[in-house]
């Protein structure tokens, strides 16, 4: 009997570790092939000196890790619009002459603000807005003619308060659409009663519109909107510094802006004081600055000193932006024709989200950048 059982018992083990094996093969097989599957799944359960079970996750993996993006836009400035290309904007003349007209209104309300000379060496504003007017916009001034060319490149309802001889003559040669307030007195209203204040006139969001749709001109834009933005504020990584920015236009008429670094804007001056918005009673902060160089020369014969602005051809000046200057090259083939502004190599410039001041000057003395 001692003989047999041991010729039995390596049988019977044999044969219970077949069944083991055949028993439980399946199930092994499938709990190896979701961990090496999914070993992001697997967490290990370790035992705590209280016998708690701890779960612990395992650390992410580096391709996970993000790269840094723009800087964010430390206003975090949601009161600026961004213009929408579907609608036609509206460019208005606003008064800089002298002190009478300060505060201007509409003026930080504005996506694009032009600043060009005049006669007698002072500058005139042309404010563009794209669905953005305030309820008081001026005072309005009369026109100049090459203040029309830019009106045409962003296909702009050009609304002013009288005009020049040329800017009468041009006006009806290229037949802008326009709102005059010689013609269209209900577009506009005088803050007192003296008929010899000419400094007095604006407008508004609500009578400019009322204008159009009484004029029947149209809402949609023919051209594209020529600057692009970047998604947020960016500071540029080259450029030479552009801290303090000053411009003189005439004898003792100067403009200026103080880049602030916590809010990435420049604060803007004229004549050496604040320069403040008549809506909002905030000071006028942009984001972005072109200066451009265009070369004028007084219209020979005008009994009022009038000058013409060279718009068409090329010329150099400087974008400004997040602290910085760079260089560039502005291009216009036409009065109609929208300009382009390049840098060395060729690409163009990027706007940072924010107000785009650009600023038209006879000469590269008359600017300071420091």
């Amino acid at each position: 009997m001692k003989n047999v059982m041991k010729r039995v018992a390596p049988f019977t083990v044999f044969v219970i570790l077949i069944a083991i094996t055949l028993f439980t093969g399946g199930c092994v097989g499938k709990s190896i092939a979701v961990e090496t599957a999914s070993p992001a799944l697997t967490t290990s359960v370790i035992p705590t000196d209280s016998g708690a079970a701890e779960i612990l996750t395992p650390p992410a993996s580096p391709s996970a890790t993000s790269t840094p993006g723009p800087t964010p836009d430390p206003l975090l400035d949601t009161t600026f619009v961004i213009p929408d290309p579907t609608i036609r904007p509206v460019a208005v003349m606003i008064d800089n002459e002298g002190d009478r007209p300060l505060p201007q209104a509409g003026i930080r309300q504005a996506q694009i603000v032009y600043e060009v000379l005049t006669e007698y060496r002072i500058t005139r504003y042309m404010a563009f807005f794209w669905g953005t007017m305030p309820e008081m916009i001026g005072p309005v001034r009369s026109s100049r003619h090459y203040f029309l060319d830019w009106a045409m490149e962003h296909d702009a309802v050009y609304t002013h308060y009288g005009w020049s001889p040329q800017a009468q003559r041009d006006i009806s040669k290229l037949h802008i659409q326009n709102i005059n307030g010689l013609v269209n007195g209900d577009a506009f209203w005088d803050t007192d009663k003296n008929r010899n204040n000419w400094q007095d006139s604006f407008t508004s969001k609500a009578k400019v519109e009322a204008q159009i749709v009484k004029s029947k001109y149209r809402t949609e834009p023919k051209v594209v909107f020529p600057f692009r933005y970047s998604e947020a504020f960016t500071t540029p990584y080259s450029g030479d510094p552009a801290n303090a920015i000053s411009l003189t236009f005439g004898d003792g008429f100067t403009a200026g802006y103080t880049y602030n670094s916590q809010t990435a804007l420049y604060e803007r001056t004229r004549n050496g004081e604040p320069q403040m918005e008549r809506n909002t009673g905030l000071q006028v902060t942009p984001r972005n600055i072109l200066i451009q160089i265009v070369p004028s020369a007084q219209i020979a014969g005008d009994d009022k000193y009038r000058i013409n602005v060279k718009t068409v051809g090329t010329g150099k000046g400087w974008f400004i932006t997040g602290g910085k200057s760079r260089a560039i090259t502005w291009k216009k083939a036409a009065r109609a024709a929208q300009t382009t502004y390049a840098f060395g190599d060729g690409s163009a410039l990027v706007l940072n989200p924010g107000q785009l001041w650009i600023e038209v000057v006879p000469s590269a003395k008359t600017a300071v950048i420091q």
